[in-house]
């Protein structure tokens, strides 16, 4: 199973940003774990516009959503399902400014099956990112 993190990142007045990162694998015979990927963040207006998803990604992972605040200092551990689903989301949402067009993305990601969000992650993953996003964004932000 690959494990991913959701980590808070305090800003100004109270606010925080979302950091997602993907975690390696430790490898036979190494004694410590690489460290983690960085996938995206996430802050501001696009933020606000998915709270309610990011909300329903910490239930899926059995944490209460009352957790998330500018104060909160541990990271969240997804699960490789969630994570996938998720750096999807930022990956896709990072560059978008459009409040309506950022709902109907985030709302089409969030309905793909398990199957569908690992093909969509490894076509982003393996080097065809760019076309893989702007697929996306066609795809559900139409």
């Amino acid at each position: 199973m690959q494990e991913f993190q959701l980590r808070v990142i305090p800003t100004d007045n109270n606010n925080f940003a979302l950091e997602l990162y993907q975690c390696a694998y430790k490898k036979a015979g190494e004694k410590k774990r690489p460290a983690a990927f960085k996938i995206g963040c996430l802050k501001g207006n696009t933020l606000n516009a998915i709270k309610q998803n990011i909300y329903d990604i910490l239930k899926a992972n059995n944490y209460d959503p009352k957790t998330l605040s500018a104060k909160r200092q541990s990271n969240y551990i997804l699960s490789e399902e969630s994570g996938v689903q998720t750096a999807i989301l930022f990956q896709t949402l990072q560059p978008l400014s459009h409040g309506d067009r950022i709902n109907k993305i985030a709302s089409g990601i969030s309905a793909m099956s398990n199957e569908e969000a690992h093909y969509w992650f490894a076509m982003i993953a393996n080097g065809r990112k760019k076309n893989a996003l702007k697929a996306l964004r066609v795809l559900f932000g139409e």
